[in-house]
């Protein structure tokens, strides 16, 4: 059984093999009712108003953040803050915490295949707080090197900021060990959980972070939402970064009192589309349906490596045996910018390139992979269909 009718992006292209999930997801018929319906119906400011359209759509726009927070295992709908996505939700923490809770030879922690969005961020703030960014290296087949992270822990650093799962490898990280060894030494967490969300259970209060990110379009809902996780004893370290309407309590010409956190980093007129989007997109992932045919990412990603290793020239990277369903890859001596252009003309959407994670391809010592990331769309048929494209990809470039 296939999903792909629950998804119109699927109807008006019904030629297309969409295999790049892990940049953003197609969107489901409910999620864009859910959006459709706010604009058409419902289409009033939240916050604001004491007329009863006003305190609908308020009423509306909380219960989406209490369903985030039970999405996540979160301890309130306090600690959900919302973003415009994962890098918003990073560069917030970066300029509303470190840059006040961080100093000169304090150490930042990172992982060799992060995004840019948890890499640049903390690099430019280790230049100009001369902060000590270490990189942590990954393994040959793509897992954290624990020894080197068990080694880094021992020196008390001040920050952890990891991926859940690689972006460009699709590899589930021991997330929970390395928070419990990072939280013992003393260290404050932050988890990029932008590729964890949509395929794996996650539970804040279990893993003990101080933040979590992620946004809305990598879980089947809206562009230009994401969200910020806080636990209760990171927020006194917060400081507002935005200033405007929504986060204060009181102005005169002096002096501004500010609200709390969430509403404290939450300045001007939010996304409101975009958070009812989301609540539609996390109810879509948590039924039953979903939840069955997800089940068989597995096995179409088991098809999909198992027929990229019958050809001895293709090296793919990252842990396959603890994957969400990514596989990246190259073959000897082709470029991949010329692989991802032929399979596009074949109706094969898959993403070329360095990813965002330009580090890693440097120590994996290749300019760009082959990404081919799985959705719950997927089925063996699109696989099937893939490996028939690259084959006629291989050979006309062996021409």
């Amino acid at each position: 059984m296939s999903l792909k009718q629950l998804f119109p992006f699927f109807s008006n292209n019904p030629d297309l093999v969409y295999l790049d999930s892990a940049a953003t997801t197609q969107k489901p018929k409910q999620v864009i009712d859910a959006i459709r319906q706010f604009y058409q119906a419902n289409n009033v400011n939240v916050h604001r108003g004491s007329y009863q359209a006003a305190q609908h759509v308020t009423a509306q726009y909380e219960q989406s953040r209490t369903c985030v927070a039970k999405f996540i295992g979160a301890g309130s709908s306090s600690n959900i803050v919302w973003t415009k996505g994962t890098t918003d939700s990073i560069n917030l923490v970066a300029q509303s915490w470190a840059n006040h809770n961080l100093k000169a030879g304090d150490e930042v922690v990172v992982l060799a295949s992060e995004h840019h969005a948890n890499f640049v961020p903390w690099q430019q703030l280790a230049i100009n707080k001369q902060l000590k960014l270490t990189i942590i290296e990954l393994l040959k087949n793509g897992q954290v090197d624990l020894e080197q992270y068990a080694h880094v822990i021992a020196n008390k650093p001040k920050l952890i900021a990891i991926q859940h799962v690689s972006n460009a490898l699709g590899t589930i990280y021991p997330i929970a060990d390395m928070t419990r060894m990072a939280k013992e030494s003393g260290a404050t967490v932050l988890i990029d959980g932008a590729q964890a969300v949509a395929h794996l259970p996650v539970n804040v209060e279990a893993l003990n972070c101080d933040f979590y990110v992620f946004s809305g379009h990598k879980l089947y809902g809206p562009t230009g939402i994401g969200v910020l996780y806080i636990h209760n004893r990171a927020k006194s370290g917060m400081q507002a970064v935005n200033f405007g309407g929504e986060m204060i309590t009181k102005v005169t010409r002096t002096n501004t009192q500010f609200r709390e956190i969430p509403a404290l980093l939450e300045t001007g007129t939010p996304n409101i589309a975009g958070v009812i989007g989301l609540k539609a997109a996390i109810e879509f992932i948590s039924s039953p349906n979903y939840q069955t045919q997800h089940n068989q990412i597995t096995l179409i990603h088991s098809q999909l490596v198992s027929e990229l290793k019958k050809n001895r020239n293709i090296q793919l990277y990252g842990d396959m045996d603890n994957n969400v369903g990514v596989v990246s890859f190259t073959i000897t001596g082709e470029s991949v910018a010329d692989i991802g252009m032929l399979l596009d003309q074949q109706g094969i959407a898959v993403r070329c390139g360095h990813h965002c994670a330009m580090p890693l391809m440097a120590a994996l010592g290749v300019d760009g992979t082959v990404r081919v990331s799985l959705g719950v769309y997927n089925d063996s048929n699109d696989v099937t269909a893939f490996i028939k494209a690259l084959n006629n990809t291989i050979s006309l470039l062996d021409i």
